[in-house]
């Protein structure tokens, strides 16, 4: 009988032990699994994307809005035997023994609950295709994405920029702070980039009930998470309708255009050419895409209007006019005999004009751009008096404009040249390029617009921007009275005097001021200049600066766009 007894205690603890070893390993070896499947039989957490903020032109039209696409993804661990590849495989584009092979690999690993993006930026139309056919494709998720549109003609890109995704790897301390997390898009370029912490929203949550077979079944009503926020919207300074004209006036052309408004430092129109469009795009440039932009030799991503560096070339004799008639160095009555030429020790410097504009004075050499008068005037200005003029006109300086990247051009001094050339290395050889805008004097096109501003604000106006109605930094250039009537003057006569280069520049009715230049290129045909500004009711509304790359001269090229923009604001512009 205690034989017996025994005997049943032995096959009773036996069983117990199995119970238990069985229970430890579900328990503890399984645990993971099994968690993940009761979770998975229950509530999913969904990450809601906050559509970005719209943007919009001056007037109220948009230029950046959003449209709705989706994501498509695979939980590994919810694929079955019975998943219908090849379905997948057409909306994928992938074969169906690649896609099997890849989810049944993942479906071994560590990360099998993780949701795997098979395809982005799916439309709505191939999502409710496979919507209706759900029961065939178990563990099939959606996310939704907001993504960016571009329903305006005008372009911009090189002022509104375009989107990338945060990847796993991403270091920026500055997208760290901002939460970002794999999968999002972020703004990584113009005013996207400048203005993320405002346009991009704040995500949501949704949680939904899915079955032990990956069968969504809709919101789990015990808690349907949280509503998205979107991003704040813009109002940019950009007149779409200018920019959209400039911009169709810039095809098969290079170069830059920037129209401001004098007074306020709002930027009108920004125009860098060659360009690129974003329309063809749902989302995130493609990095592919954007390296073969990043390799193409006609430059598409160089920001010309804030990166290019260009001798200003004859724009730039204003600075030297201003600079002699705020010395009293000379007056009206000093005149100089132009035959073409100026001799200077066995240097021959030469006028555009080669058979010479003979007996000119101040007036006279701005109007016909003569090269020589300058060369002479520069003999008798101080070099650092003149470097001052310039840096007080904003050369040689950022001008703060709300975009990355601004260069700030060179305005040759003493040390920079004892630098380059050696202390005794340079001369006033190198003096007599720089009045006339050339040699190591380089500019960017909003550094023209700026000089521009400055003079039609009688030295009064703020920093250039790109938000509507926010006051930058006040620009303060305190010159005598007679030194702003007389640039004002002269610019009125480039363009109204029979004789000036910027005639082309005129507008029927309207008062318009310029002046024209000619950049030298050494790498081919001369850059065409043009900067001006129109008045209305004795008050300057708008600037402009035009830059053709190897246009020729800027009697031309520059001046002819440069009437079309001021004859648009002259009939149709609100400013």
């Amino acid at each position: 009988m205690m034989q017996k007894y025994r005997k049943l205690q032995f096959i009773l603890a036996g069983f117990f032990a199995v119970l238990f070893m069985r229970f430890y390993y579900l328990q503890v070896y399984q645990h993971q699994e099994y968690e993940a499947k009761a979770g998975s039989n229950s509530v999913r957490k969904i990450s809601l994307h906050a559509p970005r903020g719209i943007i919009y032109d001056r007037n109220g039209i948009p230029l950046v809005d959003n449209r709705q696409i989706y994501d498509l993804s695979i939980i590994p661990f919810d694929v079955t035997n019975q998943y219908n590849y090849s379905m997948l495989s057409n909306v994928t584009g992938l074969s169906t023994i690649e896609l099997r092979s890849d989810i049944m690999r993942r479906k071994k690993s560590f990360h099998r609950f993780r949701p795997v993006t098979i395809k982005r930026h799916i439309d709505f139309e191939t999502r409710s295709r496979l919507e209706e056919n759900k029961l065939d494709l178990p563990g099939t998720i959606f996310s939704e994405f907001p993504a960016r549109t571009y329903p305006n003609d005008a372009r911009l890109t090189h002022v509104l920029g375009y989107l990338r995704i945060v990847t796993e790897g991403i270091s920026s301390q500055t997208e760290k702070d901002l939460d970002y997390k794999s999968g999002d898009v972020f703004g990584f370029s113009g005013i996207e980039k400048i203005y993320e912490n405002f346009l991009r929203g704040k995500d949501g949550t949704e949680f939904r009930l899915v079955d032990i077979y990956g069968i969504d079944h809709g919101i789990y009503p015990e808690n349907p998470g949280t509503q998205s926020i979107p991003g704040n919207a813009l109002q940019l300074s950009i007149d779409s309708k200018l920019q959209s004209l400039i911009e169709k006036l810039f095809v098969d052309k290079k170069g830059a255009v920037i129209c401001m408004l004098p007074k306020s430092g709002e930027i009108a129109a920004f125009v860098s050419a060659p360009g690129y469009s974003l329309n063809s795009f749902a989302g995130p440039v493609p990095i592919d895409l954007w390296r073969g932009w990043n390799s193409d030799p006609e430059k598409p991503l160089l920001n010309r209007v804030i990166q290019g560096l260009y001798p200003p070339g004859s724009t730039f004799k204003l600075i030297g006019a201003a600079l002699a008639h705020e010395k009293n160095i000379v007056n009206k009555n000093w005149t100089v005999f132009c035959n073409g030429v100026y001799r200077l020790g066995d240097r021959d410097f030469h006028c555009w004009n080669t058979a010479g504009h003979g007996e000119v004075n101040m007036d006279t050499a701005l109007q016909q751009s003569c090269n020589i008068y300058f060369y002479h005037l520069m003999q008798k200005l101080s070099f650092n008096d003149w470097k001052e003029m310039a840096e007080g006109f904003g050369f040689g300086s950022a001008t703060g404009v709300d975009l990355m990247g601004e260069k700030m051009g060179n305005i040759p001094g003493r040390s920079y040249l004892n630098e380059k050339y050696g202390r005794w290395g340079w001369a006033t050889g190198n003096l007599l390029t720089f009045i006339i805008g050339q040699g190591d004097v380089l500019a960017t096109p909003i550094q023209i617009v700026h000089m521009m501003n400055i003079i039609a604000t009688r030295g009064n106006t703020y920093s250039p921007h790109l938000i509507l109605e926010v006051l930058t930094e006040q620009v303060n250039l305190s010159l005598k009275t007679s030194t702003w009537d007389f640039l004002q003057e002269a610019t009125w006569q480039v363009v109204n005097h029979k004789d000036g280069t910027g005639k082309i520049a005129q507008v029927a009715g309207a008062d318009v001021h310029g002046k024209t230049g000619t950049a030298q290129n050494p790498h081919g045909k001369d850059h065409s200049w043009f900067t001006g500004y129109l008045v209305k009711d004795g008050i300057p509304v708008l600037s402009a600066a035009v830059l053709v790359e190897h246009g020729g001269k800027g009697s031309v090229e520059a001046a002819l766009i440069s009437h079309e923009i001021f004859k648009y604001a002259q009939e149709n512009s609100p400013f």
